[in-house]
């Protein structure tokens, strides 16, 4: 007898969407065919309120949303009778939260619910909730000041959490499900939060505040510099209903910050309604990320061979059934044509039938099996079922996907796409962004969606066409560049050498192609040729200041391929000028003791004398000199002696009178005076004094180390080359003037030209006048002359408290910066004034708003403004109050400056004569409420918000170059590409006198603030360079907004897991998609 051992070997793969928070998994499976693999995974935490999870989908829409959401379910449990089934809660809470929504957004929020995606915040309210029952202080006599509280041990008892639960949920403190936290007390009834309320001295006392999020809910009615008022309950409860009108009246008045934390307590659930308690009952299973099963099954069968028959096989059930086709072949057939050879063709269906079972398939049935598989999807009525169902079922269905005949059309168009992309890469685009396929998961994906939908919805509400609203979302943002020079070309850089002038350089090649050259690791090409400037700016009475001299003497000796200069300024005449507003009064120093004293100054000045009458190598030489002696002295800090030893040992070679007397009469006649203070006022406004010493290399504001220059060199040297390779740089070219010239810009500021990690700040405007905000609709804006009626891309709104002499100062720069000329910028001023404002101030701010209304378009009404404002300043803020001039004083001037720049006085009399009213003052307040709300910027404190990039001024000086700066980067890097698609747009529906361009202006500023808030790649690929003819998935939607352009290996982990997320897109969102198919080459 002979033993056969055959050995059956399958790989199951099964494919579910469940997420892998964190969880226990159960599994069953039924031993029988065909086996089936059940998975659930669920949460650690108990179940949370699907009402409360809906409140949160809704939050981060819109923080107004929630609140809509609040009062209208509340309005809705007072109307319609309670629904008792799940089903029917279930849809009942999504009707009511798609109502708040476009049609879009609501399908979205479907889904979200049904993932439980909010409820890990309401779990995070949970602990906050435990925090506020537990960390109260304890009171011997309870801590209600009327005697109704309730003692924090006594509300919390003695409650232990388990350390391995997570967001284990609070017991309702003595029965009760709702409660308010002030900081100093714990309310559980509202009569006692009444009686809080009205007692005006109890909530002026200072006292502890809870802290507050990012993610709380804040009342859009609240006054910010009230007491907070923390509610924490479950909405469909009665006491949350009567705690939060208590609160909104509350509120309203101005009388707390009303503050709402989801949360139903444990014991609660019979309190909160049938609805309201939907999904806090059970276990949380959550669904999402993918589950990957393999199973190996090995099985091992004796079999006496000696008793089968011809042509008949034992354990097969098929043996008998000769019609159905085994492996492609009836043998019915077969035996009819060729019955001489019965006993060889059974012989051979039993090998077949035997290599079926073991699943094993020859070589040459898998040579196309990538091909046929896109194929099958493709041909199939719902391809992104059959590419999921393919993939989670391989073992399956490859026996019939390899017997599928191969249409070549298909094979053809695969092999012609592989020529462009290696075969068996996936790739995936949301709009034309690059999806990063491995980190991808459906909570990523969804999140990404819903900022696209949240979008377009905004772009819709804008009357923007939907053709626009989908070539914006598929415009790709520009790359940031690290690439930012400072033009710093002036007469105050004073050179060191010159490569293509000085005799010492005359040996070295002139032939710039040279730089192209290959050399060895290390060796520099010694070219005729100022391909590189490595500008320093320091003290030169400071030590790193004098360090960084012999740095460049160093270097220059050792003949390095560069140009070497310096600008030099004096830390003491910098904070000067930073004191007097960034502007220099040669009055201010005439007198000036400490001025006179400066060794920094009297650097400067002799530096410049020495350079211009015995030459720059002899003025390096006289520093040089200083730290030489500032070194071999016993103290190495600089003194005013050195200075001079230095001078006189310089000069004593040079000249035939005493240097001692030249010394002198130069000390005495302040020589130089002015060019030293412009050189100190030039370093200021390039925005580099801040950095005490900075290597500028080309351009690019580097750190002043040995170090630095060299790699700065190596880091210059390939954009060199590329330049001259393509013949944008020769012989003739001054590589200088054109960096700066393309790239360069007049100040450095870091707030506005971050580097690495640090991003800037932006807020979306559109927000604010979709929510209904009126702040920035009644705004008027200033011009540069002669462009009022332009298009202005770019709009600075200039947040200023008019009571500071830094507001003012921030005012006058912006008008400064209109004056000098900008063609695609406006500016817009937010005025803030503290309670204490006076008359004159709340004149200016009315001056302004009149003159901005109406005067707009003159030709002299920035320089009227200035003047007003100069006049403003020097006569109010600069002076105390008991010496300022009288408000009549200010009036009264406003008309003789308005007369004398051709602006007619009359709105100026009928406005300015009229005494404010309270209702400006509540203006006023308004706006800082709005600044506050919607941009983070507390009162007294001056920012610049750029088309929604927000910069605080909490320090320094900000000038007008700034603002130009800002304009320049906002307008090359986010603004330019939106502005172009926004002003070409075809308006349809909108009144033709309302197409101002003002109203154009305003789109691309609520559009540009829109997008920079939006978090995605700023790569992207060309996919429309791909066939999609016949080996390719195009499902079409015109009315999308969502479009995903996808690659993909059907047979491929990514195309196991793009398959499920591309179904549950398809179903919930209905984007259009174009998926080519790249399967490996067998």
């Amino acid at each position: 007898m002979d033993i056969r051992f055959r050995s059956r070997f399958c790989i199951l793969f099964l494919l579910l969407t469940c997420l892998v928070i964190c969880g226990f998994a159960f599994v069953e499976a039924q031993n029988q065919r065909p086996k089936n693999v059940q998975v659930a995974i669920r949460a650690k935490w108990s179940g949370t309120p699907l009402l409360l999870e809906a409140g949160e989908l809704l939050s981060k829409e819109s923080k107004h949303l929630f609140w809509e959401f609040i009062d209208g379910w509340l309005h809705v449990a007072k109307t319609e009778g309670d629904s008792h089934s799940a089903k029917d809660c279930l849809v009942k809470i999504l009707k009511h939260g798609s109502s708040l929504l476009s049609e879009s957004l609501a399908s979205l929020f479907e889904f979200s619910l049904t993932l439980r995606s909010a409820s890990p915040r309401l779990v995070l309210y949970r602990q906050l909730a435990e925090e506020s029952l537990s960390s109260f202080p304890l009171s011997d006599d309870g801590y209600s000041h009327n005697g109704h509280g309730v003692d924090a041990s006594e509300a919390v008892g003695t409650k232990k959490l388990d350390s391995l639960l997570v967001g284990v949920n609070p017991k309702s403190p003595r029965g009760k499900c709702c409660w308010v936290d002030i900081g100093a007390e714990l309310f559980f009834d509202v009569s006692e939060l009444q009686s809080w309320l009205q007692g005006p001295n109890e909530i002026g006392d200072s006292f502890q505040q809870p802290e507050l999020y990012d993610f709380d809910h804040v009342h859009f009615d609240s006054n910010l510099m009230s007491p907070v008022a923390i509610l924490y309950g479950a909405l469909g409860t009665e006491c949350f209903r009567e705690f939060h009108l208590t609160l909104v009246e509350a509120a309203k008045e101005g009388k707390v910050k009303y503050v709402v934390r989801p949360v139903l307590p444990s014991g609660c659930e019979g309190e909160v309604g049938p609805c309201g308690a939907i999904g806090a009952m059970d276990s949380l299973n959550l669904g999402g990320y993918g589950v990957e099963l393999a199973l190996k099954n090995m099985e091992y069968k004796a079999m006496d061979d000696s008793t089968i028959k011809k042509g008949v096989t034992l354990e097969d059930p098929h043996t008998e059934d000769l019609s159905q086709e085994v492996r492609g072949f009836i043998f019915s057939k077969i035996l009819e044509r060729k019955p001489d050879l019965t006993s060889e063709i059974m012989a051979f269906r039993d090998y077949l039938l035997s290599s079926t079972i073991s699943d094993t398939l020859d070589v040459w049935e898998l040579k196309d099996l990538g091909h046929q598989t896109a194929q099958k999807i493709v041909q199939a009525s719902d391809p992104l079922q059959s590419m999921q169902e393919i993939n989670q079922n391989f073992p399956s269905v490859v026996s019939s996907l390899s017997r599928m005949k191969l249409n070549d059309s298909v094979k053809d168009e695969i092999i012609a796409n592989q020529r462009m992309i290696p075969p068996g890469k996936s790739l995936m685009a949301l709009n034309g962004a690059l999806i990063n396929i491995e980190d991808i998961d459906l909570y990523l994906l969804i999140d990404l969606v819903h900022q696209e939908l949240s979008l377009a919805d905004q772009f819709s509400k804008l009357k923007l066409p939907g053709s626009t609203v989908r070539k914006l979302l598929s415009t790709v943002t520009p790359p940031e560049s690290d690439t930012f020079r400072v033009d710093f070309r002036s007469s105050h850089v004073h050179y060191l050498n010159n490569l293509e002038e000085d005799a010492m350089y005359r040996r070295w090649r002139s032939n710039l192609n040279d730089i192209l050259m290959p050399v060895f690791p290390g060796q520099l090409r010694y070219i005729r040729k100022n391909l590189f400037h490595a500008i320093y700016v320091l003290d030169p009475a400071t030590v790193s200041g004098l360090q960084s001299i012999d740095t460049i003497t160093s270097f220059y000796e050792n003949s390095y391929p560069i140009r070497f200069g310096v600008i030099l300024y004096s830390t003491e005449l910098i904070k000067k000028i930073e004191r007097s507003g960034g502007e220099l009064h040669s009055s201010d120093f005439e007198h000036d003791s400490e001025t006179e004293d400066d060794k920094s100054s009297l650097i400067i000045r002799l530096f410049i004398y020495t350079k211009e009458n015995h030459g720059t190598q002899t003025a390096f030489q006289f520093l040089s000199n200083i730290n030489r002696l500032r070194i071999e002295s016993a103290d190495e800090a600089l003194e005013m002696h050195h200075i001079e030893e230095a001078f006189v040992e310089t000069l004593l070679p040079k000249v035939k009178s005493p240097p001692q007397e030249i010394l002198l009469k130069l000390e005495k006649e302040q020589t130089h005076k002015e060019l030293s203070q412009e050189s100190s006022l030039f370093v200021f406004k390039l925005g580099v004094s801040k950095l005490q010493r900075c290597l500028l290399m080309n351009g690019l504001v580097l750190d002043s180390s040995e170090e630095a220059l060299i790699n700065a060199m190596n880091d210059e040297l390939p954009r060199i080359q590329e330049q001259v390779y393509y013949g944008q740089i020769n012989s003739h070219t001054d590589v200088l003037d054109k960096f700066l010239s393309e790239a360069g810009v007049s100040r450095y500021n870091p707030q506005i030209i971050v580097s690495g990690k640090v991003k800037p700040r932006f807020v979306s405007l559109a927000s604010s006048i979709l929510g209904g905000e009126s702040v920035l609709n009644e705004l008027n804006y200033l011009h540069s002359p002669e462009t009022v009626d332009d298009v202005k891309p770019v709009t600075h709104l200039l947040a200023l408290d008019v009571t500071s002499k830094k507001g003012i100062k921030l005012l006058r720069e912006g008008i400064r910066y209109l004056i000098r000329g900008s063609k695609n910028a406006r500016v817009g001023v937010l005025f803030t004034a503290s309670q204490d404002a006076d008359l004159s101030s709340i004149l200016l701010v009315k001056t302004f708003e009149i003159t901005a209304a109406s005067y707009s378009h003159k030709k002299k009404v920035l320089e009227f403004l200035d003047q007003v404002c100069s006049f403003y300043e020097h006569n109010y803020i600069l002076r105390s109050p008991a010496a300022a001039d009288s408000a009549q004083a200010f009036i009264t001037k406003v008309y003789e400056l308005a007369e004398a720049n051709e602006l007619s006085s009359k709105a100026y009399k009928s406005s300015l004569s009229e005494a404010p009213n309270l209702n400006f003052r509540e203006h006023l307040n308004k706006v800082a409420q709005f600044l506050f709300r919607q941009f983070g910027i507390a009162s007294g404190v001056d920012a610049v918000i750029t088309n929604g990039r927000v910069t605080s001024l909490d320090t320094g000086v900000f000038l007008g170059d700034d603002l130009h700066l800002l304009e320049s980067v906002e307008f090359k890097h986010r603004i330019k590409h939106i502005a172009e698609i926004v002003e070409e747009v075809n308006w349809d529906g909108i009144d033709p006198d309302m197409l101002t361009s003002k109203y154009v202006s305003d789109i691309i500023m609520f559009v540009t603030s829109s997008m920079a808030t939006r978090e995605r790649s700023t790569e992207s690929a060309r996919f429309e360079i791909l066939n999609a003819q016949y080996s390719a998935v195009v499902l079409n939607n015109d009315n999308s907004s969502i479009h995903i352009d996808a690659v993909v290996d059907p047979l491929s982990p990514s195309g196991q897991k793009l398959s499920s997320l591309l179904r549950v897109l398809a179903k919930y969102v209905h984007p259009s998609m174009r998926i080519v198919l790249n399967p490996m080459v067998s």
